[in-house]
């Protein structure tokens, strides 16, 4: 398996998102990150597809992914300010919390560790929780319909508050705890309603609640009562079941015990005002869409978002300079189109100057497009390859949309670069990588004695948690010799102790001489095995 890697020569990129983080990463660096992640169908999304999948290692729980990553949203969210003004919130804090009776289930562990095969100095975990929502809806959702989405959350480095209301808490507690979190009573209804769309109750969690038997039908569910008829639809079903008495009726949570049918007492105490406004398809729809988007974006005030991503039409997914054996500059990479129902057979982009000046039109291959619904058109990637670039262009002009800047000065060698993998004695946990990493800097810019420096963002284990935390480590890299008008410098870099496993994620270099930086593209190395 290749070890997602991001190598990156990092450029300040001024705007309406550039705010800098701690790490020095600005917030428009991280909408292209996750561009690059909600475009690429094999990722996130592929977690969550068809709706009804249970992607846990254990068909036999009978979780329902989607379903599990719209609970993680309001499980993180609600405890939001009872600690005070403008804390807690989206901050993956749930992450520590997973052993609270509140939080009862497999969700959290199971959800988390799903989303920090992606988590990168990039990627927040708060940040993917947002994308899993977005994902699911996409999925579960009749229209693909997304949910507009922002980054530049923060992750929590510790437990949040208890205060998650659950199905035995009075309605006095629900309705206080959504108020403290900044919701109406409308809202929470709504928020009720919406998050019950899908999935349902187990009788593993909730035996009190759910008197089915695990192993009778339907197999694999563990006994689940489920919300709805449609449990793996994101519709109004449960809204009108829950109205006119068919169906379920509601589900568990309206017709279960009386102390515990917390759905009936939020339902019923606006004498069902908000639950009947909700009961046609299209207004169900754009009610949930407004609560899920505020409860994404109810984030510690010290929390900066970036604005709502697109995505753009055109992006580069990735892009790279790379130098072939005898010198020669090569830049290669994949263009994406989203957004249209009609992408063109090929992509147009060309090469320019730092005067604006074009050096021809240039032609991808054929565009392949994904089959995968998620919400963004069709979705088509277009592969293009070219060398022997002329030594003044600076930047990639894509079909006149999209542009990214090309430092031909300094690059990291991706056809010379690969990491180590070491296993334990079970084979079944990496607990040690060394990155070797090669690159590539103008002899002109690098005398004798000169010094690129290396830095390397890798995820690390956090105790009481699945969440890795980021950590870094900076080293000088050593210079091997010429190739063309280049010299070639290389690092080793080794993470872990051997022993302890290392967690999933994506490891991010950035090469840099002196104060210049420049910004790169996602791609993995190769693994030496």
């Amino acid at each position: 398996m290749l070890l997602p890697v991001l190598l990156a020569l990092f450029t300040q990129i001024q705007g309406l998102n550039g705010q800098v983080d701690a790490n020095g990463i600005t917030l428009d660096e991280k909408i292209l990150a996750m561009e690059r992640q909600i475009l690429q169908p094999f990722t996130l999304v592929s977690v969550v597809t068809p709706c009804s999948v249970n992607f846990n290692d254990n068909p036999e729980r009978g979780e329902q992914t989607s379903a599990e990553w719209v609970r993680i949203v309001f499980h993180d969210s609600i405890t939001a300010n009872i600690e005070g003004p403008g804390l807690g919130g989206i901050d993956a804090s749930i992450g520590f919390e997973s052993d609270r009776t509140e939080n009862i289930g497999i969700f959290i562990n199971v959800t988390l560790g799903q989303f920090s095969q992606f988590s990168s100095v990039f990627l927040s975990m708060s940040d993917l929780i947002g994308v899993g929502l977005s994902d699911a809806l996409a999925t579960c959702d009749p229209d693909t319909r997304r949910l507009p989405l922002r980054v530049g959350r923060i992750d929590a480095t510790g437990p949040g508050p208890a205060g998650v209301p659950t199905p035995s808490d009075s309605l006095d507690f629900a309705t206080a705890a959504f108020a403290t979190a900044g919701f109406s009573q409308a809202e929470m209804i709504q928020a009720v309603a919406c998050g019950h769309s899908l999935g349902g109750v187990h009788r593993t969690n909730f035996e009190s609640i759910v008197d089915g038997d695990p192993s009778q039908t339907p197999s694999g569910t563990d006994g689940r009562d489920s919300f709805d008829s449609t449990p793996a639809i994101f519709d109004n079903s449960g809204v009108n079941e829950y109205l006119n008495g068919t169906g379920t009726q509601g589900g568990p949570l309206v017709v279960g015990p009386d102390e515990t049918n917390s759905d009936l007492r939020i339902f019923t105490s606006d004498g069902n005002v908000t639950i009947n406004a909700m009961s046609s398809a299209q207004s169900f729809e754009d009610t949930c869409f407004t609560i899920f988007e505020k409860m994404i974006n109810t984030v510690p005030a010290a929390v900066t978002l970036s604005d709502p991503i697109g995505p753009r039409p055109w992006i580069l997914r990735e892009s790279h300079l790379d130098l072939d054996s005898t010198g020669v500059v090569t830049y290669s990479g994949t263009i994406t189109s989203s957004g249209t129902n009609s992408p063109p057979a090929n992509a147009a982009y060309f090469y320019e100057t730092a005067a604006g000046v074009s050096t021809g039109s240039k032609t991808s291959q054929a565009g392949v497009p994904f089959t995968i619904p998620i919400g963004f058109g069709i979705i088509t990637d277009y592969v293009f390859s070219d060398t022997s670039i002329d030594p003044t262009v600076t930047s990639i002009n894509v079909e006149n949309s999209f542009v990214e800047p090309i430092n031909q000065n300094i690059f990291i060698l991706v056809s010379q670069s690969f990491n180590n993998q070491i296993r334990n004695s079970f084979g079944n946990a990496t607990v040690n990588q060394q990155f070797v990493i090669r690159a590539a800097i103008l002899q002109t810019l690098a005398p004798p004695g000169t010094e690129l420096t290396a830095k390397l963002w890798f995820p690390v284990p956090q105790a009481n948690t699945v969440v890795p935390a980021i950590a870094s480590t900076t080293q000088s890299m050593t210079a091997k010799g010429p190739l063309g008008s280049y010299t070639v410098y290389q690092a080793v870099v080794e993470v872990g102790d051997g022993v302890t496993p290392l967690p999933g994620g994506t490891s991010i270099f950035q090469v840099s001489l002196g104060t210049t930086e420049t910004r790169g593209d996602d791609r993995e190395l190769n693994e030496d095995c």
